[in-house]
């Protein structure tokens, strides 16, 4: 057995590993679906495993053996679980997918201290160190026990066997999987398997979808000026910041335009980046790659496999913010279409693009909605509008996360999943973008939805006319 340490007190929490044996349909070498392709590349370029995992507490009356049982069949049902990649001379790299194996599921008991505080030291140390990707299946899994009973558990996920999307689906999977008395099992896989993927990719309807992708690649790279950023004035070692806008008032405030313009608020908070990030560069557009999932493509819907890839995107924001939103709907309409290509194929047009101009467009700017819940608009505000978004701007908070010299983009932006607030998360290349303007960014977002959202609140009384609270 290992001692695993918590910040919990009491008794060290103490682990053991099971054997978990699994079987399930499909298997032998295939290609790389795009998908899959198109985040190796990433994962690649990083030097990471881009891990995603989570702790969750588990229905009372669970069991080692009920989470052990759930565990191999969540294998079972899943090819992308049983798959390892084969990294071949010349850089070639491929899938493995294996009809049965066995897996080891940690079992740790916290003794005296807080199982939820073991399962995140758990995930802490899955975190840590990149997945074996010849070698290791793409999930790390822990339960965590107390006085006998199941209360947690801990997985991280490689990112080359789920996106964010599946990984909500594998965890609606397991939940389904866990025993009780009142849990209905879940039928049979019906999406397709990331190999049948790649095969299918090969066919010409494929082909044609990837030579249409290109051609509305070409025409917007052709309008995107050779440099979109100014330099920093502040480079900072390590090179990359991250930092974290929570913020209940844009939250409402995205909710009541999006039902305003009858949108959702992905294209709202899209427009939104758009302005403030204009206001930064001084262009009238702003160039940036959308990530899409292609989970409405036929047998995708609830595939646990990686299908999301990003689709090049040109958004005019020198108009009214409404005309914007709406040109950002258009245009996430448009890279949903065409968000469906071979990865190493627009590699190859992307390196011709900058040899016929000289440079390359400056387009390393990504805007990821990863939220998997809250996406739908909130409602019309109540009467009243602009008392409640002054109170709730009060509450918004930057947080400053990592630093590293990872390389990535320039600047993304990620749109996270929060009950309770709009959580835009930054993270940028200070070389191009000081950490103060990484803030500033994050704040004019924060302003532009919540002074739109008051411009048509026939109620705005005195909050409305005064200098918007909560500026720091």
């Amino acid at each position: 057995m290992d001692s695993i340490r918590t910040a919990g007190g009491g008794r060290e929490p103490v682990a053991e590993k099971i054997a978990v044996r699994f079987e399930g349909d499909g298997g032998g070498v295939a290609e790389l679906s795009w998908g899959q392709q198109e985040i190796w590349s990433v994962m690649r370029d990083k030097g990471s495993s881009l891990t995603m995992g989570s702790v969750r507490a588990l229905p009372p009356g669970q069991t080692v053996p009920g989470v052990a049982t759930a565990l191999g069949d969540l294998m079972s049902r899943h090819q992308s679980l049983r798959t390892r990649l084969l990294l071949e001379p010349g850089g070639r790299t491929r899938q493995d997918v294996h009809v049965r194996g066995e897996i080891g599921l940690e079992v740790i008991d916290a003794g005296d201290g807080d199982p939820g505080e073991a399962a995140a030291a758990a995930l802490a140390g899955y975190r840590a160190r990149n997945f074996d990707y010849e070698r290791e299946w793409p999930l790390r899994m822990a339960v965590i026990t107390r006085q006998g009973a199941a209360t947690h558990v801990a997985e991280a996920v490689c990112h080359i066997a789920a996106d964010a999307f599946g990984l909500a689906a594998l965890h609606e999977d397991f939940d389904r999987l866990l025993p009780g008395p009142a849990r209905v099992r879940p039928g049979p896989v019906t999406a397709m398997p990331p190999a049948e993927q790649a095969a299918r990719q090969q066919g010409s309807g494929a082909r044609r979808a990837h030579e249409a992708s290109m051609r509305y690649f070409e025409r917007l790279a052709a309008v995107i000026p050779d440099r979109q950023f100014p330099s920093s004035r502040d480079p900072r070692e390590p090179r990359f910041w991250q930092v974290t806008l929570e913020s209940p008032a844009a939250r409402l405030a995205a909710g009541t335009l999006a039902a305003r313009f009858g949108l959702t608020t992905s294209p709202v908070l899209l427009a939104a980046f758009a302005t403030a990030f204009s206001g930064f560069t001084g262009q009238p557009s702003v160039a940036l790659h959308l990530v899409v999932s292609n989970r409405f493509r036929p047998g995708f819907a609830g595939s646990v496999s990686p299908v999301m890839q990003t689709c090049l995107a040109v958004l005019p924001a020198d108009a009214p913010f409404g005309e914007v939103a709406r040109r950002a709907w258009q245009s996430a309409l448009g890279a949903y279409k065409h968000a469906y290509y071979d990865p190493e194929a627009k590699i190859a047009l992307c390196e011709q693009l900058a040899l016929g101009r000289g440079t390359g467009p400056d387009w390393s700017v990504v805007f990821n909605d990863r939220r998997v819940r809250s996406r739908e608009p909130s409602g019309d505000a109540p009467a009243g509008a602009s008392q409640a978004l002054g109170n709730e701007l009060s509450r918004s908070r930057l947080i400053w996360g990592d630093r590293d010299d990872m390389p990535q983009e320039k600047l993304s932006l990620n749109i996270i999943d929060a009950p309770d607030a709009l959580c835009a998360e930054v993270r940028a290349d200070t070389c191009v973008m000081r950490p103060q303007d990484m803030a500033e960014l994050l704040r004019r977002m924060e302003t532009i939805l919540v002074e739109e959202a008051l411009a048509e609140d026939v109620t705005a009384g005195p909050v409305a006319s005064e200098p918007i609270p909560g500026r720091r």
